[in-house]
């Protein structure tokens, strides 16, 4: 258990079965980096786009399926991206900025939620990822458990802590969400009530702990002998994790400096070798290195039986005192799940731990924990980015009803995601009231960076304002900026038909012939030709991008030789069906 070779990727554990089609996948997190969540929905394509890391692949498969992904984040969590990306438009329906649960307190939780439809079959599964890792680029140490089930007949009692967690989501979030996203978060969880998980391999029970929502219980830690896996870590905590005293304790090197010493009398510390994560002599190149602690796991044993706990929640005060988190207990045998299966001398992941040796403790500065808890108070105050346009540019407004938290010698500014370094100042205890002015089309956003500063340091923040007056086909104007040859062109069309990038590799022939433009053993002509027949409704998209470039007058320079004459065919076909279905 907990073997360091047995590593997964997340994109990996996202991926739909075999013949399955992602139907909805809601997504919690403490930390959002925006990046991430560009690359995560191509687990959800085709095939050929999973592993692709380029644009026109990532702006598809985000655009193919951002209607059926929800992410929740704490406010004040979104990292600010190192560039202006404007794929980031794609992302924006997603996401859903969370309040606080209480003063001090925040929304911890990590988990991917998600519904598969096989269409051949007409089946459905659903599938659980309970993580202990953020939705960021982070390369710590970390732990995920899957489970996936089927929709049963009768709702479970014990999948009641899932399905509380995803409404408490909706309940804390910053901006209502959309009706329509509401309800098919509800019907998600409706069929979350009625999952039946496969246990894993020696799970006799298993049980959800969602901390933090109404009603929930704290789990039960009582048991003879305790292990704690845990960053973080306080001596309330530790008292609540580990009530029979002197556990064996696995957290990071300045987390046990910081603890007092007669929290770790007759303890078993140990830390993660900092040489564990390197790549091994003769690994190939490129194998990702992990660094740090990040996993949260919980082993109690009593008797025979050995219970595990794992998810979100740190060994700390706040975690089991009102912070929003998500434990998975599972029960087992003690031989196969105990402590010594974990930790003892013969245990893969005891291979790279190492006894802790106490340095001198470095507390954090407590002026720099005091702007991070600004600005998620600045985060949760709800923003909105009036859009208004002239001759040949776009405004923005960002205003709040609210007014921002009165803090004295603090500098407050934001500046739009698309425009970096034009800054605006906001002042401290007034509402928000800035303008940002002279915007293309597509520099619109509703992404603002956010960054408080003073003489001890800054912190800074992504926060996602409500859009008023969002120009229509904004979207399509992004896509059309990315599009700037003909390859890139006859790469959209390919996935946006559905196809991947192995098609996409066999485009070739002479550019002057429209049969030439192949996709395995099948002309672009005879696929715009199906794609009119089968699913014409696809054709939208690429009539508007065809639009918008010939628009532009770079009809001749972007679009393939011949594909104007062809297009017009194709689109004259599909008004004549258009206009068939009406009459």
């Amino acid at each position: 258990m907990l073997a360091p070779d047995s590593r997964a990727l997340l994109l990996d554990a996202l991926r739909p079965p075999p013949g399955g089609r992602l139907s909805r996948a809601v997504a919690l997190t403490f930390t959002l980096d925006l990046e991430s969540l560009l690359v995560a929905p191509l687990a959800f394509a085709a095939h050929g786009l999973r592993e692709s890391t380029d644009p026109i692949a990532v702006m598809e498969g985000v655009r193919h399926c951002a209607d059926r992904i929800d992410v929740f984040c704490q406010a004040g969590q979104i990292v600010v991206p190192p560039t202006a990306s404007a794929l980031l438009a794609f992302v924006e329906p997603m996401v859903h900025q969370v309040r606080r649960p209480g003063p001090g307190r925040l929304f911890h939780p990590k988990l991917w939620a998600l519904r598969f439809h096989d269409e051949a079959t007409g089946e459905t599964s659903l599938r659980l990822l309970v993580l202990s890792r953020n939705l960021t680029k982070d390369r710590s140490w970390d732990v995920c458990l899957r489970l996936d089930g089927v929709i049963g007949t009768r709702r479970l009692v014990a999948n009641r802590p899932v399905v509380e967690l995803l409404r408490q989501a909706m309940r804390l979030a910053v901006a209502p969400l959309p009706p329509h996203r509401q309800a098919a978060i509800e019907a998600l969880g409706e069929d979350l009530r009625r999952a039946e998980w496969e246990y894993p391999e020696g799970a006799r029970e298993m049980f959800f702990h969602a901390l933090g929502v109404p009603g929930a219980r704290l789990p039960d830690f009582g048991g003879t002998r305790h292990l704690v896996v845990s960053p973080f870590c306080t001596p309330g905590g530790l008292d609540r994790c580990a009530p029979s005293g002197q556990p064996a304790l696995v957290s990071r090197q300045e987390t046990l400096d910081c603890l007092p010493e007669e929290s770790l009398t007759g303890v078993q510390a140990l830390v993660i070798n900092a040489l564990a994560g390197l790549p091994a002599e003769g690994a190939p190149s490129g194998q990702e290195v992990l660094a740090g602690l990040h996993a949260k796991l919980y082993v109690v044993e009593k008797g025979h039986q050995a219970r595990v706990l794992l998810g979100s929640a740190n060994a700390t005060d706040a975690a089991f005192g009102g912070n929003v988190e998500l434990l998975v207990e599972l029960v087992g045998s003690r031989t196969q799940w105990g402590i010594d299966a974990l930790v003892g001398p013969t245990a893969g992941f005891r291979e790279i731990l190492e006894p802790h040796e106490r340095h001198n403790a470095i507390e954090p500065e407590p002026e720099v924990a005091d702007l991070r808890e600004l600005i998620r108070d600045i985060a949760a105050i709800p923003l909105t980015a009036a859009v208004t346009s002239d001759a040949d540019s776009y405004h923005i407004r960002l205003a709040s009803e609210d007014a921002l938290p009165d803090a004295l010698g603090v500098r407050i500014t934001a500046q739009l995601h698309t425009r970096r370094g034009e800054v605006v100042v906001l002042a401290p205890g007034q509402p928000v009231d800035a303008t940002f002015s002279g915007l293309a089309l597509v520099d619109v956003t509703p992404f603002v960076a956010i960054s408080v500063e003073d003489s001890t340091g800054r912190e800074q923040t992504v926060v996602l304002a409500a859009l008023v007056g969002d120009p229509e086909h904004r979207l399509d104007h992004v896509i059309a900026a990315q599009i700037d040859t003909p390859e890139k062109f006859l790469q959209f069309l390919l996935l946006m038909l559905g196809l991947g990038t192995e098609a996409i590799a066999t485009v070739g022939g002479e550019a002057g012939e429209i049969g030439a433009w192949r996709s395995g053993a099948t002309g672009i002509l005879e696929l715009l030709l199906n794609a009119l027949v089968d699913r014409p409704e696809q054709l939208d998209d690429l009539a508007r991008l065809v639009t918008r470039i010939e628009a532009s007058g770079n009809g001749e320079r972007l679009l393939p030789p011949g594909f104007v004459e062809l297009w017009r065919v194709i689109s004259t076909a599909r008004d004549m069906i258009t206009e068939a279905v009406r009459s």
